[in-house]
């Protein structure tokens, strides 16, 4: 039978097309259209061979690869498709799977009474717990729809309300903002030798200054001293006094000088290390133990602590009462037996040499 040449130009053409697009599904890694087109192409190409030759088995064979490999085509196209618009509407509902599993955190910190809150991205309380509602002091209701911003400072880590003290705490997770709050622990009274005397307590820190208090520094001082003789390690101390001179025209009062101390001596406490202990005794001086720290390391704080006036007071207040820092500075080494009182009576020492103002007044403990 004679097949025109439009025929043999289209099968041809067809057959290549396919061959095409089978390798470029190879070349993707992709095998879920190969069946089909190998089926298609091949039935094409026998049911026009068919009709050259006119052999019956092959037309018939020719069309059953063309309607399988048709058929696996409009199937994978199909399955892609549905995958497709599944994948596409669970991002576009995400309410679906990750909303229900929110539900369930949102649900268990419900349950474990979490001082927390969520915002959206503008920052809209979106959500609270009870105990995030009772710890600001509102309603939960009053907190939906309030910016973060009116209920938490959001330029500091804490935040004090008539619940107390309170640590500030802020994670994000997609498109939320987390806030849990933790409450700051409290100023706490210990006992002090409670086995021999189970009824007297100590406060370790002065409220005032936030240094620890003179008791404490008597229970601290020897055991940081009797640390350093043990391990041989170095102890630096320093003893400092804030002084002042008026003008004649000034009349200081005492408890403006209280008042001008503490403003300094809480500059002091924020200045040390974490390791460091500052102590308030029991004259208003400051004595300050210095762990594991070489003379060179005391006498560098010593230096940042004398010119801490001038960052604390304004020019006005420095030039009406003209604030000194008075100074005494004490270095052990560990390598020598010594009793924390020999050391607070060396360190009252160079305190006692000292002249205001001095840079540089130093004993050493070989």
């Amino acid at each position: 039978m004679f097949v025109p040449s439009a025929v043999w130009g289209m099968t041809i053409s067809a057959y290549v097309c396919m061959c095409a697009i089978s390798l470029f599904f190879m070349m993707r890694d992709d095998g879920r259209y190969n069946f089909g087109i190998s089926m298609f192409a091949q039935g094409l190409l026998l049911t026009v061979l068919s009709l050259r030759f006119g052999v019956g088995f092959m037309s018939v064979t020719g069309l059953i690869l063309f309607l399988i490999g048709l058929a696996a085509i409009f199937l994978y196209a199909t399955q892609s498709a549905s995958s497709d618009f599944r994948a596409q509407r669970a991002l576009d509902s995400p309410d679906d799977t990750s909303g229900s599993a929110q539900t369930k955190i949102d649900a268990l910190s419900e349950k474990l009474s979490l001082p927390m809150c969520y915002a959206d991205s503008r920052g809209v309380i979106a959500g609270a717990t009870a105990a995030f509602a009772e710890a600001v002091g509102m309603d939960r209701e009053e907190l939906y729809g309030v910016s973060i911003d009116e209920v938490l400072p959001m330029d500091v880590d804490e935040a004090v309300f008539e619940s107390g003290t309170w640590i500030i705490r802020q994670a994000k997770e997609g498109a939320r903002f987390y806030f849990a709050l933790s409450q700051k622990a409290p100023k706490i009274r210990i006992d002090a030798h409670a086995e021999q005397n189970p009824l007297s307590a100590l406060a370790i820190y002065d409220p005032a200054t936030n240094l620890y208090t003179d008791e404490y520094r008597k229970i601290r001082g020897p055991e940081e001293v009797s640390r350093a003789q043990r391990y041989k390690r170095q102890l630096s101390g320093l003893l400092i006094s804030l002084t002042f001179e008026p003008s004649t025209d000034t009349n200081l009062s005492q408890q403006q000088s209280e008042m001008l101390r503490n403003a300094f001596n809480m500059k002091v406490q924020s200045t040390l290390r974490t390791t460091d202990c500052g102590f308030l005794t029991g004259d208003g001086r400051v004595q300050i133990l210095l762990p594991e720290t070489p003379q060179v390391g005391a006498k560098t704080l010593l230096s940042r602590l004398i010119t801490l006036p001038q960052d604390v007071f304004d020019e006005e207040i420095r030039d009406a009462v003209n604030p000194k820092v008075r100074y005494g500075m004490f270095f052990y080494n560990g390598a020598s037996r010594i009793e924390y009182g020999i050391f607070s009576a060396l360190l009252e020492e160079a305190f006692i040499k000292s002249k205001e103002g001095a840079a540089d007044v130093s004993n050493k403990a070989a």
